[in-house]
């Protein structure tokens, strides 16, 4: 029972930790670290039986956290970034081997050997809290989380060849072969997951999906991810590595979002395992009697790298946030350190007391980095404040002073969308874009732009916006669009507001701020599917628009009192959707050849109008009733999807009578 006593113990720290660190506004993962350190063996009172053996649960933790973002990556995703992941990691890792060597030497005042050895535990950011914490704060899946990451994996990789040639270097042996050796079997793995991976992985799930149960498919998942991390570990590679390049592979084929949804809890359970042992692992005692040196250490060594992380990405021509986010995002120290102090610990490089410095500098670094990472968003805004306007990029804006005109703030496909239907009804509009990329395809179409943050004074003053009838917020995330209304509120306080609601408790967070006008596209998707999945079951039309209205209007209602037109223009729309136009070729044979209009009762016995026949080509628009039907015309009529089947049947080629 000591294992189960333990994981309970863990989990209801981790727990109580938890709580705290969200009311803190801080991520789950930092009360997690704290929650280890209390229950850890150092510290007493309450305290794990057998840390070996959370060890290794919080080893499947890890492996799963790399699983996941192998996931929430694509290869296109890296491909397109390659330069600053590959080229830029390598020259950090340079640059970082040198400063750390210095710095263990000069603030430690260790050896030359131990400082080697710390040298290359920290020149790789851990990319499983960088992951977490960019998850808690909502930033997963941006175009600065995914340099850091892909950063960050390239880093740890390089990692594995250092650290053989260390051994080399102090042991009895060193090859080129033993250096290069570790090199060689990752770009193998690689390869063979790549081209074999992608074929008999995608393979698997889809004759287990093929069952239909949730559980087995869960199963085949984790098997798959932590058998493939299993793979490499036995190939002398990192297992959490094997697990990224398993959910790497998994994330092009059409299974990887399932498979990113259905293992999410699992990750999460155990990814407390994982960063509770961290937290394990630091010793209050070596902390107390070798403080000063061990902050020192840390701060000066994930400041310093966080400083060339952040001149290499700008140097790669990665610009707004993402050399701030880099250099106080990626400070956590990676978890690979733990296996080179081990190793440098038991080859006899580093003496007991250098070890558990350089441990504590990795865990404390794992404290700090969550924390300041809160940072980026403020300073960056404080940054963007102090720009002076010139700095401004506009295009396309009209030549006079835009007035009553629509502002689209927050870029992306969806304004470039409006963009071109406002331009087409020759409504006055401008795009307030942050991201270049985006701020660059509107300039292709041609679209009024101003590259900027909607958030921002001289943006906004730059767009006109006190002047401005509409403002339209395209912006993903709450707290981006509510920083967006205040500063517009400030230029303009009677200005209305159309924005979109993410997530449906969005609604209420935007209505308290004093937007009226909201759309929410999970509601709009359950409309759709609600109408076409009644009338599959033939309900009657009129109840189902009366229905949908009553949603539409619980839903608009600020709109719908606000311009009566609408709701009759939401039902008309309605009704437009549930009548179309549908063309009938006229057969030899056929009842209504040769015979006119009025004679063939088409509208009398079908109930649809003749809108058009179409007769060599020739179109005749609204033929009377004098009209006559030939062998060859095509019919076109106007009527319910219901009436236009039963003229399809009625129109249908006669069959030939046998003889």
């Amino acid at each position: 029972m000591d294992i189960a006593i333990d994981l309970i113990l863990v989990v209801t720290a981790g727990l109580i930790s938890g709580i705290a660190a969200k009311k803190l506004n801080q991520p789950l993962i930092f009360g997690y670290i704290i929650a280890g350190i209390v229950i850890g063996p150092y510290t007493g009172g309450i305290t794990i039986s057998d840390v070996d053996q959370i060890a290794g649960l919080a080893e499947i933790g890890a492996a799963l956290l790399l699983f996941s973002l192998g996931l929430e990556f694509s290869m296109k995703s890296i491909a397109s970034i390659k330069d600053v992941t590959v080229g830029g990691g390598s020259v950090q890792v340079c640059m970082t081997l040198f400063i750390g060597y210095a710095l263990a030497r000069s603030v430690a005042g260790w050896a030359s050997v131990p400082s080697m050895w710390f040298a290359v535990s920290v020149v790789s950011s851990s990319t499983s809290v960088i992951m977490k914490t960019m998850a808690s704060r909502g930033q997963l899946g941006t175009l600065s989380s995914r340099v850091m990451l892909g950063m960050s994996i390239v880093q740890d990789i390089m990692v594995l060849p250092l650290m053989v040639l260390l051994l080399g270097l102090f042991g009895t042996e060193l090859s080129l072969l033993g250096v290069i050796a570790p090199v060689l079997k990752v770009i193998g793995f690689m390869a063979v997951m790549v081209y074999a991976g992608s074929r008999a992985i995608p393979l698997a799930l889809k004759y287990v999906a093929g069952w239909e149960s949730r559980e087995l498919y869960i199963l085949t998942v984790t098997a798959l991810g932590l058998g493939i991390g299993y793979l490499t570990y036995a190939f002398g590679l990192s297992f959490a590595f094997g697990a990224f390049m398993a959910g790497l592979v998994l994330s092009e084929s059409d299974y990887g979002k399932r498979t990113l949804s259905d293992i999410s809890s699992l990750r999460d359970v155990f990814s407390l395992l994982f960063f509770v042992s961290i937290g394990m692992l630091l010793d209050p005692g070596i902390l107390r009697s070798h403080f000063l040196p061990t902050m020192l250490l840390m701060l000066s060594t994930t400041l310093s790298r966080g400083m060339v992380l952040s001149a290499v990405t700008y140097f790669f021509g990665y610009r707004n946030v993402i050399p701030l986010a880099s250099f106080l995002t990626m400070t956590p120290i990676s978890e690979i350190a733990f296996i080179v102090l081990q190793t440098a610990l038991t080859a006899g490089a580093m003496e007991r007391t250098e070890y558990s410095i350089a441990l504590n500098t990795v865990v404390l670094s794992m404290i700090f980095g969550p924390v300041v990472s809160g940072l980026v968003n403020p300073l960056y805004s404080k940054i963007r404040k102090s720009c002076i306007s010139s700095n401004v990029r506009k295009l396309n804006l009209p030549q006079d002073a835009l007035k009553g005109h629509v502002v689209l703030a927050g870029g992306g496909s969806l304004a470039r969308y409006l963009g071109v239907m406002l331009g087409s009804f020759s409504i006055p509009y401008v795009i307030i874009e942050p991201s270049h990329s985006d701020f660059l395809k509107g300039k292709e179409q041609g679209l009024s732009l101003i590259l900027g943050d909607p958030s921002q004074d001289v943006v906004l003053q730059a767009a006109e916006t006190g002047m401005a009838k509409l403002v339209v917020i395209t912006a993903l995330g709450s707290m981006g669009t509510l920083e967006t209304i205040r500063s517009i509120r400030r230029q303009n306080r009677e200005v209305e507001f159309l924005a979109w609601a993410a997530e449906r408790e969005d609604v209420s967070i935007l209505r308290n701020h004093g937007v009226r006008h909201i759309v929410e596209p999970d509601f709009e998707a359950s409309i759709e599917m609600a109408r076409q999945t009644l009338t599959y079951f033939s309900m009657p039309a009129t109840s189902v628009h009366r229905e949908i209205a009553s949603m539409r209007r619980a839903m608009y209602g600020p709109l719908f009192g606000q311009f009566p037109e609408y709701e009759a223009m939401n039902g008309l729309q309605s009704s437009t959707n549930m009548i179309s136009l549908e063309w009938v070729f006229v057969h030899s044979g056929n009842f209504a050849a040769g015979k006119k209009l009025a004679d063939s009762r088409i509208r009398e016995t079908l109930g649809v109008s003749v809108a058009a026949v179409q007769r060599n080509g020739e179109l005749f628009t609204n033929p009377g009733g004098d009209f006559v039907l030939l062998v060859g015309d095509y019919i076109g009529v106007v009527g319910t999807p219901e009436q236009n089947r039963l003229l399809v049947d009625f129109f249908k080629k006669p069959e030939r009578k046998s003889t």
